[in-house]
């Protein structure tokens, strides 16, 4: 076989050879020849010329710009086409639009043979376009575009048959001149390769793969790939890569205006897009990796909005018409995000989200019609809704994985105006990881989630979410967060101000949203509270401080609404409350919105059922070493209190208000008084039942809220309190016990105007207290009540007015001095040598007290009735000092060492209680009061008796020099009363007894009484110097005027009246003579003899004199003219009668007493006619001329007539009579102290019943 073939070749050859030689093919070849040299001609001459003139016509005329061809270039032979220097200038001539250095088109001769152009290559060399923007749809190409954008009327129903191949662009130039943005832009470097395109049956399955490098600024570009576009499955394959291409130049040029600028960003890409027919349905799929770095997103006023170091994306296969989505890593770096929020809440990126279709008419410079834009926007919506629920009822669920994504060094900044304080905070170092993510799987993806706050914290989460499952759990961790830094948001909810302090927090929360409803779970969680310091709006110092608070979180179930909290621990809280001088609570200020809230925008929703309220429980509520200070302005003077150290314990606190609270408490008042406090408490309705236990509580900080009912400053008063006390709130009407003991120790009470020492006490403790508060009134009831050294000052005031009468309020104005009269200066001492206690207002405050005034109100009466009973009253060590400034020189006494002991006693008790009470006179003895009294009655019963002995009388000279206008230099006092009070009606006895008693020299004083005093005192002196006199007073309290040391004083004034007036009288009773005046003795009328009457009576004063050898007698004779008158003439003729008897017995031889001669009646008559006939006067005679015999009545009457009764006479028996009673007192008594004044001649001035005719005595 191939023997015969190498014999055929030669063969062959021979007979072409032949053929050759012969004449015709020599013709034939020569006519060829020539044909071929004048197509050669032709072509490389002819030709160029030809095709360049129309060339340059019709481009100038289908483009309507100029265009000009340095050279064209034919070779006929082999069809290459060469154009040089092709320019296109811009239209209207100006400028330039096109210039190619050079354009080389290879066609084939196979054309002929196929029937279609088929092209070997097509080359362009240094092309350059030059185009202009001139507004947002305008170009210097936009004529070309509306001119050759008219589709032909009839389509080819197949596609024109070609093939091009070898297509290359080499040193490609755009220069873009955009003056719309005042830019410009170059695209240069550029080449384009494209193996070949064809629509030939036989190229149409081949690959075609086109390459693309440039660069856009500077910026290279590389895109190759391989496609079959003419193929029935449109394969196609291609890389696109492009490294740092300016984003903000190619954004510059979208169609529609965007809503944020992006001013830097350089993109770089390596990606591979896979696209495939199959049948009716495309698949497009994209994988690689897209970078952007140093983006920069701002909105259209040059605001940031967004910013990254990095972003990376790399996808592993994205097939967006199969809603799958496979991302294989996300990764941003620094990220920096800038949100804004105005005044109406709005958020920038929310403007941002609509602005789109008002941009879109911007960019196309046609405003929107108000009347078209809401009709054209619901037909835009209406027709986008049809399409869009189309293609979701069409469209694969989105099928979303992403393997890792990340977020490294990222910051979110937010400007927010919507708070009355505009603030901005900053989320930094924000880092983010996510792996594992599916929509469509069923394993959980894991997430972590850190950043700090600017202002300080740290926030960090970690877990796992599953939404195909539709389950999530996490663990959020806040660190140390700073809670001053969202004090704006807090204005929104309270006017408190946060000055500092951190929260922190750990919680593990888990949710399951494929519930309903959403089943959200909180367990094991605790969250804390550092450094907390809180003010009030305007206060600069902070109310609350609160350096450690945690809750310990058991579980919140937000399905089931409840949450249950096992503990709340608060250490080291800090409370600063004032009560201002409104009455309102600084604090509660705290609670109110301190400004409008945010605007929100109405949403329409569906009604919805209302929602079952929460149920809470807090097994424990614990505060320890915690402090509050309260300070109450409302009062006259502000209330402080100090509360520390303080302990709070709370246990079970529930929603459920009915449920008692097991309550402990702790606590220290103003760093003396402790407070412990152990129940129950319940919240609705309000009910208390607790155990206290108070030792020193200071009462006195309450003193302003009723010490301006008060002239006196508590300044000092401690409470101690054991007991139970318990309190319900029933309906309106609250009901409070208390049952303990109770003890106020340590009071201390100030003069309010003066800050003088008042009064105070050690201790007044009420043991085994009942005590009951209802709407029916008060009870209380104590076994015991002990007064221990306890001291008062008692005050008579220069005006006679009692300080204890003021000592609560009675009319409302300045206060009312208790210590001082308003004149004086200084207070007497409290009692001499004696040091008051310590005050809690130190002395050297006095004067500035003083000088202030001080105002009080007036005391209201209790509007429910105090029942009140105590079993035993004991009085212990007390003291009262008694000032009277009412007497000059002042008085003051001292009542010290009281002791003693009061029975049962009480409102309502139907006995009186047994008194035993003692107590010594300072300086003096003792005093005592026995008896029993019921004071709390509605009329006060008491049957006392008061005893005081050796009392210093000197001590009460002020008195007596006021008094009695002498001071008292010597004399002791013993008293010994007895008082009943029954029916408001006073009876008593006061019995006296003043031993010694010396007064010295006469004292000048108006206020003296003009009485004797000393004769009446020694009138009541006896022998040994001693006063001993009752005085009985009565009266009824029913008398305003009523006043038992008034009636006493009465007493004693009327007892020296009667002494100096009625000293007889007064005398007589006290030596037992009965009702018998001693003043006087009386005698016959005429006569100055004395009978046995009148000298026992003078036997009386013989012995009153001797009792009091002080007295003097004075003997005042007296006659009354109208008696002793006649009684003279009886008497001058009984004494002529004697003497005519006398001149019978003298000379018998015996010695005889003319006084005691007796004229016996049998010889009256005898004597009488001797005295008749002896008397020398005319006598009747008879008618002879004798004296005539008359009867004895008649002779008695004649020598009567003649008796000498004139003022002498008269006279002469006043002396005689004084003389008759000095000469019977002769021997009695010494005679010095007997004095015979002048006599009283007539009758005035006798007032009593007894005889005119007598001898007055007086007493010196």
């Amino acid at each position: 076989m191939a023997s015969a073939d190498k014999e055929t070749v030669p063969s062959t050859l021979h007979a072409l050879g032949g053929v050759a030689r012969s004449r015709r093919t020599r013709r034939i070849g020569l006519g060829l020849l020539i044909f071929l040299v004048l197509f050669g001609l032709l072509g490389f001459f002819a030709a160029p010329p030809l095709i360049r003139h129309i060339a340059e016509q019709q481009l100038s005329q289908q483009l309507d710009r100029p265009a000009t061809i340095r050279r064209i270039a034919l070779n006929p032979y082999t069809l290459n086409l060469e154009a040089d220097g092709i320019h296109l200038g811009d239209k209207g001539g100006q400028g330039d639009f096109i210039d190619i250095a050079k354009l080389v088109v290879r066609p084939s001769w196979s054309s002929l043979f196929r029937g279609a152009p088929i092209v070997n290559e097509i080359r362009l060399d240094s092309p350059q376009f030059h185009i202009v923007r001139y507004d947002a749809q305008r170009f210097n190409f936009t004529d070309l575009i509306e001119k050759f954008s008219t589709p032909s009327p009839k389509p080819e129903s197949k596609p024109t048959q070609f093939s091009v191949s070898n297509i290359q662009v080499n040193n490609g130039r755009i220069d873009f001149d955009d003056r719309l943005l005042n830019e410009k832009h170059v695209v240069d470097n550029w080449t384009l390769g494209i193996p070949y395109i064809a629509t030939l049956a036989s190229k149409t399955d081949i690959f075609v793969e086109p390459k693309l490098r440039a660069r856009f600024d500077g910026s290279p570009i590389a895109i190759d790939g391989k496609t079959k576009p003419f193929a029935q499955s449109r394969e196609s394959e291609i890389a696109l890569k492009f490294d740092g291409l300016d984003v903000p130049k190619l954004i510059s040029y979208v169609p529609a205006k965007l809503p944020v600028a992006v001013t830097s960003g350089l993109l770089s890409s390596d990606l591979k897009v896979d696209f495939v027919m199959s049948g009716e349905t495309p698949a497009l799929r994209v994988s690689g990796t897209v970078d952007l770095n140093d983006a920069k997103v701002t909105d259209h006023a040059s605001a940031p909005l967004f910013a990254a170091r990095g972003v990376h994306v790399a996808a592993a296969s994205l097939e967006p018409l199969r809603n799958a989505l496979h991302f294989d890593e996300i990764r941003i770096d620094q990220p920096v995000v800038d949100l804004s929020r105005d005044k109406q809440g709005v958020l920038n990126v929310e403007k941002l989200a609509a602005q789109p279709a008002a941009a879109s008419n911007a960019a196309e410079g046609k405003p929107a019609a108000p009347g078209a834009a809401p009709a054209s926007a619901a037909a835009a919506a209406a027709a986008s809704g049809a399409k869009v629920e189309a293609v979701a009822k069409a469209a694969p669920p989105l099928d979303l994985t992403i393997r890792h994504f990340a977020i490294d060094g990222g910051t979110v900044n937010v400007d927010d105006r919507v708070p009355a304080t505009p603030t901005a905070l900053s989320l930094t170092k924000l880092a983010a990881t996510l792996d594992g993510f599916s929509m469509q799987g069923k394993t959980p993806a894991k997430y972590t989630l850190s950043t700090s706050l600017s202002r300080g914290g740290d926030v960090t989460a970690e877990g796992t979410f599953n939404l195909a499952e539709k389950q999530a759990d996490s663990k959020l961790t806040v660190a140390a967060l700073a809670l001053p830094a969202l004090q704006p948001y807090l204005g929104e909810a309270t006017r408190a101000r946060v000055l500092d302090g951190t929260l922190g927090a750990t919680v593990n929360a888990k949710a399951d949203w494929g519930k309903t409803p959403l089943a959200a779970q909180v367990a094991d969680s605790t969250v804390s509270l550092k450094s907390l310091k809180i003010a009030t709006p305007d206060a600069k110092a902070p109310a609350i401080v609160l350096p450690d608070a945690s809750a310990k979180i058991a579980k919140v179930d937000v399905a089931a609404r409840t949450a249950e909290i096992a503990s709340v621990d608060a250490s080291g809280l800090a409370l600063d409350v004032q009560r201002l001088k409104d009455g309102r609570i600084d604090l509660a200020a705290l609670a109110e919105p301190a400004q409008a809230s945010v605007p929100k925008r109405t949403v329409a929703r569906k009604a919805e059922a209302a929602a079952p309220s929460w149920h809470y429980r807090i097994d424990a509520l614990n505060v320890k070493d915690s402090s509050a200070n309260f300070t109450d302005l409302s009062t006259p003077r502000p209330v402080k209190l100090a509360i520390k150290p303080l302990e709070l314990s709370v246990q079970k606190i529930s929603d459920d208000m009915s449920k008692p609270l097991p309550v402990q408490l702790k606590a220290t008042l103003n760093r003396k008084g402790s407070l412990n406090v152990t129940g129950d408490v319940t919240a609705q309705p309000l009910k208390l039942g607790l155990k206290i236990d108070g030792n020193r509580l200071d009462a006195a900080a309450f003193e302003p809220y009723f010490g301006s009912a008060l002239n006196a400053t508590i300044a000092s008063a401690l409470l101690n309190a054991q007991g139970n006390l318990t309190f319900a709130q029933v309906k309106d009407a609250p009901r409070a016990t208390y049952r303990g003991d109770v003890a106020l120790v340590d009071v201390r009470m100030l003069d309010k105007a003066t800050s003088d020492p008042f009064a105070g006490w050690r201790s007044l403790a009420l043991t085994n207290l009942k005590a009951n508060y209802d709407e029916k009134g008060t009870d209380v009831d104590a076994a015991r009540v002990t007064f221990s050294n306890f001291y008062g000052r008692v005050l008579l005031d220069a005006q006679g007015r009692l300080n204890l009468k003021d000592v609560v309020a009675k009319e409302t104005g300045p206060a009312q001095s208790l210590t001082r009269d308003a004149s004086k200066g200084e207070p007497v001492p409290l009692s001499p040598g004696v040091t008051p206690p310590a005050a809690a207002a130190p002395q050297a405050s006095a004067p500035a007290a003083a000088s202030a005034t001080v105002v009080v109100k007036a005391a209201q009466p209790p509007q429910n009735p105090v029942r009140m009973h105590f079993g035993e009253l004991l009085l212990q060590n007390g003291r009262v000092t008694y000032t009277d400034n009412f007497i000059k020189p002042n008085y003051t006494a001292n009542l010290v060492a009281i002791k003693g002991t009061v029975g049962a006693f009480g409102t309502d008790s139907t006995t009186s209680a047994p008194v035993d009470v003692a107590a010594n006179l300072a300086g003096n003895g003792p005093i005592s009061i026995k008896g029993s009294v019921n004071p709390l009655i509605e009329k006060p019963a008491l049957d006392l008796t008061a005893t005081a002995h050796d009392i210093e009388l000197t001590n009460l000279t002020p008195y007596s020099a006021k008094y009695a206008g002498y001071p008292i230099t010597k004399g002791k006092l013993n008293v010994d009363l007895h008082y009943e009070l029954a029916n408001d009606q006073l009876k008593a006895n006061n019995h006296i007894f003043i031993d010694q008693l010396t007064f010295g020299d006469h004292v000048e004083n108006d206020t003296a009484t003009r009485l004797p005093v000393k004769l009446a005192i020694s009138l009541l002196k006896n022998t040994r110097g001693q006063i001993d006199v009752n005085l009985p007073v009565s009266g009824s309290l029913s008398n305003p005027e009523f006043s038992v040391g008034g009636l006493i004083w009465r007493a004693v004034l009327n007892l020296i009246a009667k002494a100096v007036t009625s000293p007889f009288s007064l005398l007589a009773h006290a030596f037992g003579s009965g009702g018998e005046d001693l003043g006087y003795v009386e005698f016959a009328p005429g006569s100055y003899q004395l009978d046995d009457a009148q000298q026992k009576k003078l036997d009386t004063v013989v012995k009153m004199l001797t009792e009091k050898p002080s007295i003097r007698l004075d003997l005042i004779g007296r006659v009354d003219p109208a008696k002793d008158t006649s009684g003279l003439g009886d008497a001058y003729v009984e004494r002529l009668v004697r003497q005519q008897k006398l001149k019978d017995v003298i000379g018998q031889g015996e010695s005889i007493d003319p006084m005691s001669v007796k004229v016996e009646p049998a010889e009256y008559s005898k004597y009488l006619t001797r005295a008749y006939k002896a008397a020398d006067f005319k006598k009747p005679r008879n008618l002879i001329g004798l004296q005539k015999t008359l009867p004895d009545a008649d002779m008695k009457k004649a020598l009567a007539e003649h008796a000498p009764a004139d003022d002498n006479a008269l006279r002469a028996l006043a002396q005689q009579r004084a003389q008759a009673v000095r000469q019977y007192l002769d021997g009695k008594i010494d005679s010095s102290r007997v004095f015979v004044v002048a006599p009283k001649l007539d009758a005035k001035g006798i007032d009593d019943k007894g005889a005119t005719t007598r001898v007055d005595f007086g007493l010196q």
